[in-house]
Order: structure tokens, then sequence, then C-alpha cells
């Protein structure tokens, strides 16, 4: 398993920064989030100058960029809100390419409670990522749909079905799923194989959660050798959420 970390740890930084936190601390890795104004500088409207120099920073560096995490989603009901999303998606397989990043995050929450609705829901979904799936493949790119909120992982397995999907994966975060009812343990029955990248919050203070403990070992003892990213939005002490997540993981 490859260690990094999101750059919502470090919202202000810029590239060059987090590389180097990723540096001093021993993370392989960064996951940057698009859309929400980071210090990081590779965003849809960068210039190609300033993508060709943010790509050769992680050349230069050895620490890969894992994902670029967008908030797309295919799930509202209008259906040209959808498409909007889909020719959003397509931009960021572009970007993704240009970057050399490994995955994309997507979403697919929130779902509906009844049943009826959960499965349109979920046909919305798997129609915009058959749209995408191909494309990714081509870039060389994988999507990854996350275990977000409450798209349970029975969900996502239905989802990947539906779509027939062959360069889209899932970006698990267990916590969430668990929030919702659903054990790690039955999680990783729909989730097995499937597993591309995932997400990772070992609190403030104590043990690591057992949630995380438990994913990240079923992860293990299936020799995965995917992306571990930690995901702490806007902490106040980035640098202690850095080396406690370290130390953590080392115990593992």
């Amino acid at each position: 398993m490859k260690f990094g970390f999101m750059s919502s740890v470090c919202p202000p930084l810029t590239l060059a920064e987090l590389i180097d936190k990723a540096k001093h601390y021993n993370y392989e890795h960064l996951e940057l989030r698009v859309e929400w104004d980071h210090g990081h500088g590779v965003e849809l409207d960068s210039t190609p100058q300033q993508l060709r120099d943010a790509r050769a920073q992680f050349v230069d560096s050895g620490i890969e960029l894992s994902c670029i995490a967008t908030g797309v989603r295919f799930i509202d009901p209008d259906a040209q809100k959808r498409a909007e999303q889909v020719d959003l998606l397509k931009r960021y397989i572009d970007l993704s390419e240009t970057m050399g990043a490994k995955n994309i995050r997507i979403f697919g929450d929130r779902v509906p409670e009844t049943p009826v609705e959960v499965s349109q829901t979920l046909d919305w979904e798997a129609d915009g990522i058959r749209e995408c799936d191909g494309l990714a493949g081509d870039a060389g790119v994988a999507l990854c749909l996350e275990t977000h909120g409450n798209l349970i992982a029975s969900y996502i397995a239905e989802t990947l079905y539906r779509a027939e999907a062959q360069n889209t994966y899932v970006n698990w975060h267990a916590a969430h799923h668990v929030r919702h009812g659903q054990p790690v343990d039955v999680a990783y029955v729909h989730l097995r194989g499937k597993v591309r990248h995932a997400h990772v919050n070992f609190g403030d203070s104590g043990p690591m959660p057992d949630t995380e403990r438990e994913s990240l070992t079923l992860l293990a003892e299936d020799g995965y050798d995917g992306f571990i990213s930690i995901e702490v939005i806007n902490p106040p002490d980035s640098d202690a959420v850095l080396k406690r997540h370290a130390e953590l993981y080392s115990t593992l």
C-alpha cells in the first residue's frame, strides 16, 4: 500500500510546499482536491505551462499524483445537469492525462430512501459512468466512485455492474458506510477486488479507529498495492495531522 494525503490537509500550500511536506513525513503520494481553491494550482483553468510545471515537479520529486479528487456526480433529476457533469468529468479526464494522475474521484450520493428512487439514482450514476469509462481507460486513468455519504458499498457494486464499467473502480472510505449501518466486513464483500484508492482519517488522539484499522487490514491481507490517502479537511494544525497519521500507519 502507498500512503499519502489529500491537499485538504494543507489547503493553502503550493504544490512545491505539499511535496516538501510529503517528503518530510515520508509520504509517497499526493491527492489534489480540485474546485476548492487550494494552493496547489492544478485546476481546469490552469494554463498549459502551469500544468507542465506542476507535472515536472511530481516527476522530479518522485512523489506520485495518486488522484484528482473532484465533486462530480451524476444523480441530479435534471437531465441537463447530469449532462453537464458528464462534460465536466471529460474535462477532468483530460486534466488527469496531462498531469499523469492515476485516478479521478467521483461521487454518487445522496441516494434517496425508497427502492424505486434508489434504483433510478443508481441508473443515473451508471449512465454517467458508462459515458466516461472508455475515455478514462484510453487516457490511462481510472474513475473511482467513493463510498461517500449514504452511497454504501452494495450500491457501489450495483452501480458498477449496471455501468458495465471496465475502468471504474472504488474509492473506499469505510467511515461513511459504517455511519449508515454497513459494517466494514459486510461492505468488503461487495468491494473486494474493486478498490483502487482509499481515504482514511485516524482522528485527533488515541489509537487508530477500529473502522480504519479493519479496512486497511482487509486490504493488506488481499495484497492491495494501491493508494491510501489521508482525508482530513482544513485541520487547524496540518503538521500534527501528518505526523500522527504517519506514526499510526507505521503500526499496521
